[in-house]
């Protein structure tokens, strides 16, 4: 009996102490602007993107009169990691439409067709953009962003001569470091070995499967000699048979003819595959930061 008394004594004061600790901390308004924006920051921290992204919006849209260049990036970066990079891009038209004077949005949106592979269309609006962007940091941050996607469009010539242009006196001295190491990836590009289709497509027209072992595909050229052999001999054993009227003859004959040709063909093809795999290896290789 004593012992239940007890019990309940304790319960009594341990409910009491609770009420007064909590009497003192009024809870918490989770709908105050700041406490969205720990939220947002919080699921970004946590990798939810997505979710992320929703809460910085929830957070603009809280307060309609201030503009936060952080978590407009956020957002965008959130879309962009969340695996919804078009999100992103439509995120940010819409908000060019009500902000055109922001420089962040404008420049996040030419990053943002950079970073999907959507490279002309962000030279153009980078291009564009040129004269609205209010402030030297946006231009010469868009400028490399613009020679860069020069750089992955494997126009290195072009891209050689964008960096050239660049006062690196100018540039903060990390910018200048990256613009230079820049301009050395692109002069590598340009001299990078090439197989050229024209000389593939001669070799293997002058002897069939010898534009194949230029290309370093020994094994396709000795495919290509071993059925032209064999498609050459029963076309000639047909019309040795039964001379020009020879069905026989006429059959391997035209589809050793169409051999032939697809070996050129694939011979050019085979050139051209070669120097886009070694551009694409190349391309990998490039530790590419957008400004």
């Amino acid at each position: 009996m004593i012992c239940r008394h007890a019990f309940f004594l304790a319960a009594f004061c341990s409910i009491f102490f609770t009420l007064i600790a909590t009497a003192d901390n009024p809870p918490i308004d989770y709908y105050q602007p700041e406490n969205i924006r720990k939220f947002a920051d919080y699921l970004y921290a946590q990798g939810d993107y997505l979710r992320a992204a929703g809460e910085y919006q929830r957070y603009l849209f809280s307060q309609p009169t201030a503009l936060e260049d952080d978590v407009l990036r956020r957002i965008a970066e959130s879309y962009r990691l969340g695996g919804q990079p078009n999100h992103a891009v439509q995120f940010l038209e819409t908000l060019l439409q009500t902000q055109p004077n922001s420089n962040l949005a404008r420049y996040e949106l030419g990053a943002t067709y950079f970073s999907i592979g959507q490279y002309d269309e962000s030279v153009r609006f980078l291009k564009k953009s040129q004269d609205l962007f209010q402030g030297g940091e946006y231009r010469w941050k868009s400028q490399i962003l613009i020679g860069m996607n020069t750089l992955m469009q494997k126009r290195w010539e072009s891209a050689i001569q964008h960096f050239d242009q660049f006062d690196l006196s100018e540039l903060p001295k990390t910018a200048g470091q990256r613009t230079s190491i820049y301009k050395r990836y692109a002069e590598d590009g340009r001299d990078l070995p090439s197989k050229s289709p024209l000389l593939a497509g001669f070799l293997s027209t002058a002897l069939p499967g010898s534009g194949r072992v230029y290309v370093g595909r020994s094994n396709d050229a000795l495919l290509t000699v071993f059925l032209l052999v064999v498609l050459g001999w029963a076309a000639y054993d047909g019309f040795s048979e039964n001379g020009v009227s020879s069905r026989k003859g006429w059959t391997f004959g035209t589809v050793g003819g169409i051999f032939y040709l697809g070996n050129v063909y694939g011979s050019v093809v085979a050139a051209q595959t070669h120097n886009r795999r070694t551009e694409a290896a190349f391309l990998a290789t490039i530790p590419l930061e957008i400004p």
